[in-house]
Parts: structure tokens; C-alpha cells; sequence
């Protein structure tokens, strides 16, 4: 296998961890709340003599919307305590590893999920924890591998191709469970395949894909040369760093760096605005515009089929301009997060302002802007968090994570107390706090922003490995041992 298709690979098999991860994740809540609806339908029917058969467990899983909506809650709730330990453990230890064990735990989880859901709802409830802790590892380990695998000049090409797994995986979720929900064996058929796959992904991974170049069977001696020139944590062109695991962590930089600063400010802003666009740019559609639910579907389906396309563009972009020496990293972040943050700004004041119950077609153009300029940060902001100090990448992912959960779980949460007052003026609000937001993570990041592995990014080694020699003159040198 070539080192080109050996690269390839690995960049194609990260996001379908990712995929993995999304779809055995939903297909657990799309079926959860299938089953309860057959249950009532079977009781409902049963109610006036209509004998229809009943599935296997149909009793245990007569669970109550407030069971049903802790259910929904529970990976999420396991994959917020993950994040707190997952990046720490993907950069101390090895990521393949911590990759190998997380989809194990989510296939075991998702073959067992029927009978664990004959067993009991607690037991159910168990299971989708354990998904949730085990999909928790699973970016911030993908981010700590890939940052051994690429170069700079490659990493914003990841980036887009890393973040589809998860969109895909959520989109083909409907359709595949209304598929095999037809099958002879009902609802919990839909749980076996996605178990098998996981299981295969592990075969292959744990086959195929190693924690870096220099301990691969498939990659020649010249690319692992070339990958640790170009990876190069310490600066002195070893490749044995590349197989080391971080040990002394700056944790004081890692937090409160202000390069890393601006990146988790443009992580904030962007979970906040994608949250707004998600959640309530369909409410503001409805109430103000008076939109149809069909019209609705059309106008705010457009924005994102553009992202996903613009976000691999936008990544091949970013990386050409650095390979063709057009833009410095640092410059052609800083292009890039501009273009995300101000023109993301303009177009969600413009969708605020300008269209009206009689002019709704407005909306378009500035719902256009928005998709084109939005997944630009692929290029900019989520580059950097792979690039300036890839010895910590997993931990960073962590804490940057951390910033988009809070902001994503606050999102809705501002919107609840905003209706509470009973402000007319709420979606001003809230699109005006939205474009403040990118516009104060833009500039921050034009300041602050940079590509290029920081000073004390770069791996030291310890004094157990330093060797002192002297030198012709007499004079002392100190040389690393390992």
C-alpha cells in the first residue's frame, strides 16, 4: 500500500469513527421512541378487539416520557464526564488504543441494547452511558492520532473530512431505521448491524493503522523521514518523539494560553451560532415571516447542505494556498477565521433585519453568505487546534469541546428565559448575541491567532534522558539519550 492510500486511509477511517459514533447514538433514541409507540398502538388496538402480535419485550418497554426523555439524556451526560479525562488519557497514553477501546464499548453496547431493554430500563439507561463515556474518547483520541499523521500543510483537508462523520452519520440515521424497522424482526434488528460494523472497524483499525508513521509496517522508511521533519515536535528532527506520550503537561498554557484563548472563543462562537441556526432559525422563520413548514424545510435545509460542501472546499483551499506557498499557515488561518466570523456576522444581522412578511425571499442571499462563510473556520480556528502544540492535541480537543458543550447547552437555555420575560425582541437578541460573538472571536483570533506549534508546545526531554559530554574545548554539552 502506498504511503499516499496509507494516509488516505487513515483520514477516511477517523470520521467513520466518527460516523460510528453518531449513528449507533441516534439510532438508540430514534428506536427508544419507536418502541414506545408500537407499545401504545398495540394497547390502543387491543382496546377495541383488534388482535395484532405482539413483539418480543413489548411490556418492559412501555417507558413513560419522562423515562424516555433521561434515556435520550444519558449518553450525553456519559460523554461529559469522558471529555473531562479523554484528552488527558489520548495524549498520556496511545490514541489508537483509546480509539480501539471506545468503539468497542459502543458496539458491545449497541448489540446488547435489546436485551439489556428486555432486562430493564435501568439497565437500558446503563448501556447508553457507557456509549456516551466511550464516544466521549473517541474525537479527542482522533485529533491526538491525527496530529501525529499529518503535516501542516495537510490538516485542514482533515479537519473537513474528520468533521463529516458526524453530519453523515446523522442524516442516514431516519432512513436506515425505517428500513430494517420493517424487517421480520422488528425494532431491535436495527441495533445488530451497527454492532457487526463497529466490530469490523475495530478489525481493520487495529490492522491497518498504528499510532504514527514510525512504528508502521505499510509506511516506507523516506515518508517516516519526511512525516517527522514535517511533525516535528521537539525541533531537532527526531522521529522518535512521534512515539512518545506526553508526560509533563502545561496545563496553565493549555487553559489560559492566549492563542489557545482565541481558538476556544471561536469554538464558543461557532457551537452558539450553529446552535441558534438549528434550533430557532425555523421559530424566527414561522413567527415573523410567516413561513409554511414546506417552506420552511427549503429555506433552512439550504444553509446547511452548503456548509458540508463548502467546509471540504474551503479545507482544500486552505491547505493548497500553504502547500503553493501563496499564504503562511499563520496568514491563511487568520484569512480563513475572518471570512467565518465577520461574514457569518453580517449574514445573520442581514436575515434579522432585512426580510419581511412581503419580501421573504430576502432571506436567500444572506442564508447563501451564511453557508458559504460559516465552515471557513475549517481552515482557520480548527486547523490551529491541530497544529500549535499536537503533543497536547487530545487534551486541548478536551477543553475546547468543554467551551462548545456549554455554549450549546446554554443556547437554549438563554432562549427559555428570554420567551419567560416575554420580550418581543428575543430573536434580536439572540442573532444580535450571535453576531457579537463572532465578531469578538474574529478579532481575537486576528490578534492572537496562529498555525505554527508554540515554543512550549515542543517536547523537552527529561532528565533522565539528557547525557552530558565534553566537548573538544573542554566545554559541556548536554545530548539527549533516547
Amino acid at each position: 500500500m502506498s504511503n499516499l492510500s496509507r494516509k488516505l486511509l487513515i483520514c477516511i477511517y477517523l470520521p467513520l469513527g466518527y460516523f460510528d459514533l453518531k449513528i449507533q447514538d441516534k439510532t438508540v433514541s430514534y428506536i427508544a421512541k419507536e418502541a414506545q409507540n408500537r407499545v401504545n398502538a398495540t394497547f390502543l388496538n387491543e382496546e377495541y378487539n383488534v388482535t395484532l402480535p405482539k413483539e418480543e419485550n413489548t411490556g418492559t418497554l412501555n417507558w413513560s416520557p419522562a423515562q424516555q426523555s433521561w434515556l435520550f439524556s444519558a449518553s450525553s451526560y456519559g460523554s461529559l464526564v469522558a471529555t473531562i479525562l479523554a484528552g488527558y488519557v489520548s495524549d498520556r497514553f496511545r490514541p489508537k488504543i483509546v480509539i480501539t477501546l471506545a468503539v468497542l464499548g459502543m458496539s458491545i453496547m449497541t448489540s446488547l441494547a435489546p436485551l439489556l431493554a428486555g432486562i430493564h430500563y435501568w439497565a437500558f439507561f446503563f448501556g447508553r452511558t457507557i456509549q456516551g463515556i466511550s464516544g466521549g474518547f473517541l474525537f479527542p483520541a482522533g485529533c491526538a492520532l491525527a496530529s501525529r499523521w499529518f503535516p501542516m500543510n495537510e490538516k485542514s483537508t482533515l479537519a473537513a473530512i474528520y468533521g463529516s462523520g458526524s453530519g453523515l452519520g446523522g442524516s442516514l440515521v431516519p432512513m436506515v431505521v425505517a428500513f430494517l424497522c420493517t424487517s421480520s424482526m422488528g425494532w431491535s434488528a436495527v441495533f445488530y448491524p451497527f454492532g457487526v460494523a463497529g466490530f469490523v472497524y475495530v478489525g481493520i483499525w487495529v490492522f491497518f493503522v498504528s499510532n504514527n508513521p514510525s512504528n508502521n509496517y505499510f509506511t516506507s522508511d523516506k515518508e517516516k523521514e519526511f512525516l517527522a521533519k514535517e511533525i516535528d515536535f521537539t525541533g531537532n528532527h527526531d522521529r522518535k518523539h512521534l512515539d512518545e506520550g506526553a508526560t509533563n503537561f502545561p496545563w496553565l498554557r493549555l487553559f489560559l494560553s492566549p492563542v489557545l484563548l482565541a481558538n476556544y472563543a471561536c469554538q464558543f462562537s461557532f457551537q452558539f451560532t450553529q446552535t441558534v441556526m438549528q434550533l430557532f432559525l425555523p421559530m424566527f422563520f414561522r413567527d415573523h415571516l410567516g413561513f409554511s413548514i414546506k417552506e420552511n424545510g427549503y429555506y433552512t435545509t439550504l444553509p446547511f447542505v452548503l456548509n458540508v460542501v463548502m467546509g471540504f472546499v474551503w479545507g482544500l483551499v486552505a491547505d493548497f494556498m500553504k502547500n503553493k506557498k501563496i499564504l503562511s499557515p499563520k496568514t491563511c488561518g487568520k484569512v480563513c477565521q475572518t471570512i467565518d466570523c465577520f461574514g457569518t456576522a453580517f449574514a445573520m444581522m442581514m436575515l434579522y433585519f432585512l426580510p419581511t412578511v412581503e419580501t421573504p425571499g430576502r432571506a436567500l442571499p444572506f442564508l447563501i453568505i451564511y453557508g458559504l462563510c460559516f465552515p471557513a473556520g475549517v481552515g482557520g480556528y480548527f486547523t490551529s487546534l491541530l497544529s500549535i502544540c499536537p503533543r497536547y492535541s487530545g487534551t486541548v480537543m478536551s477543553i475546547n469541546r468543554g467551551w462548545g458543550m456549554a455554549s450549546h447547552l446554554g443556547t437554549p437555555m438563554l432562549m427559555t428565559f428570554l420567551s419567560h420575560l416575554g420580550l418581543s425582541s428575543k430573536y434580536l437578541i439572540l442573532f444580535g448575541l450571535a453576531s457579537f460573538l463572532q465578531v469578538f472571536a474574529g478579532v481575537l483570533f486576528l490578534i492572537f491567532g496562529d498555525l505554527e506549534i508554540q515554543e512550549w508546545a515542543k517536547h523537552v526531554p527529561s532528565s533522565n534522558q539528557i547525557s552530558v559530554e565534553i566537548g573538544e574545548n573542554g566545554e559541556t554539552v548536554e545530548k539527549s539519550t533516547r
